[in-house]
């Protein structure tokens, strides 16, 4: 098409610099889940701020809901203690689960993020969305590594079937608990509690 300046081929670049990321994501995924499986993660458990780094991911995440007129709402506990857990894989898991219900929520939808204190000390980190949500039987099959559930919602759900199992996965690598519920064309919420919160703050 002539001179390397063409529009043409500042396009074509990015797509390649987009599906060579997708490709390294998919990469790091199997790596993580693998490890995971075979006990050999290393993980740096330290002590975190939830919410700043919670505020992190919202930020990275923020121009695609705005691209998809997707609205994130977030309302982070004050206070609240620091946890014991691997930042990196603790980002991970927020950035999963945020994609997840971009992915999954229409134009004019919303996505709210929380953090609390529950009753026996537990610094739990919920997600939901008002999105397409899914059956029991949907879920199930969404919890399988590999295993997609059929939508006719917009034409962009291409991903690995990894994010719902890895998400799972590194939650439990972290000493949390996991736990989703979801509601056909009401929406899905999740919730990760980190255990130790109450002896974190005592100190």
């Amino acid at each position: 098409f002539g001179p390397v300046g063409n529009e043409r081929y500042k396009q074509y670049l990015k797509d390649i610099h987009a599906s060579g990321e997708h490709l390294i994501s998919l990469l790091n995924d199997l790596l993580d889940l693998s490890k995971i499986e075979a006990g050999k993660l290393d993980l740096n458990f330290a002590s975190l701020d939830l919410n700043e780094l919670t505020q992190q991911c919202v930020a990275i995440m923020q121009p695609q809901a705005n691209r998809e007129r997707i609205i994130i709402r977030t309302s982070l506990s004050p206070r609240l203690p620091q946890v014991m857990a691997d930042a990196r894989s603790v980002r991970q898991i927020v950035l999963n689960l945020l994609s997840n219900s971009i992915k999954f929520t229409v134009a004019g939808g919303q996505v709210i993020v929380s953090t609390a204190i529950a009753d026996n000390g537990e610094v739990v980190l919920r997600v939901r969305d008002t999105g397409i949500g899914m059956s029991e039987k949907d879920l199930a099959t969404a919890l399988q590594p590999f295993r997609q559930i059929a939508t006719t919602t917009r034409a962009r759900s291409g991903g690995t079937g990894l994010g719902l199992p890895l998400t799972k996965a590194l939650a439990e690598a972290n000493h949390a608990t996991f736990n989703i519920k979801s509601t056909p064309k009401e929406g899905t919420l999740v919730e990760i509690a980190f255990r130790g919160a109450r002896l974190l703050a005592a100190q």
